[in-house]
C-alpha cells in the first residue's frame, strides 16, 4: 500500500532534502542540485532525464510502455525493491537512501548502471534534464566508517 500513495506521483514534486548542494548556473549552464555516494567510478559524467519512480503504478506504466529513453530514475530508499521489473532498463538512479553497500547498489553495479546512494538533492523535478558526477570516486566501506565525505554532485542542465 506505500507505493500506491496518489500523493507520490505529483507531477510538480521535487525532492527538498535539508543539506542538498546547491549553485547558481556555471559556464556550462549546469547548475548544482545536489550530491550523492558514487557506487562505482566511469570515465566520464553522464546525463539523461529525471524521473521519479516512486510508486508501484509507475513501474507498472513502464512495463507496460517501457521506460522512457535516457531516463534516470530518481527512487525513495525502497528503490531496489520497486524498481526491481524494471531497473535494468534505467540509464541512471539516484536513490535517497543508502549506502553503496545497500541491495540496490549491488543491483546496479551488476547491471553496470551508474547510481547515487544517499542522494540529497533540491530542485529537480520530473522531466528535468541533468547530469551526474560518476567519474568521481566510489565512496567505500572504510569512508563511511571514518566519515569521509566523498559526493559526487548532481546538476540540473539549463542548456542543451
Amino acid at each position: 500500500e506505500a507505493y500506491k500513495d496518489p500523493g507520490l506521483n505529483n507531477p510538480d514534486f521535487s525532492f527538498e532534502h535539508e543539506g542538498a548542494p546547491t549553485a547558481a548556473a556555471d559556464a556550462e549552464g549546469r547548475e548544482l542540485r545536489g550530491a550523492g555516494d558514487n557506487v562505482v567510478t566511469y570515465e566520464k559524467n553522464m546525463s539523461g532525464i529525471a524521473r521519479y519512480v516512486r510508486t508501484s503504478d509507475k513501474v507498472l506504466e513502464y512495463l507496460t510502455n517501457g521506460v522512457p529513453a535516457d531516463t534516470i530514475a530518481i527512487v525513495d530508499d525502497s528503490g531496489g525493491t520497486l524498481t526491481a521489473p524494471v531497473l535494468e532498463k534505467f540509464k541512471g538512479v539516484l536513490c535517497a537512501g543508502g549506502t553503496t553497500r545497500s541491495h540496490l547498489a549491488i543491483l546496479t553495479r551488476e547491471y553496470g548502471i551508474p547510481c547515487l546512494m544517499n542522494s540529497r538533492l533540491s530542485g529537480i523535478k520530473d522531466g528535468d534534464r541533468v547530469e551526474i558526477e560518476i567519474s568521481a570516486r566510489a565512496k567505500t566501506g572504510e569512508d563511511y566508517a571514518h566519515g569521509v565525505d566523498a559526493s559526487a554532485r548532481v546538476w540540473r542542465l539549463t542548456r542543451g
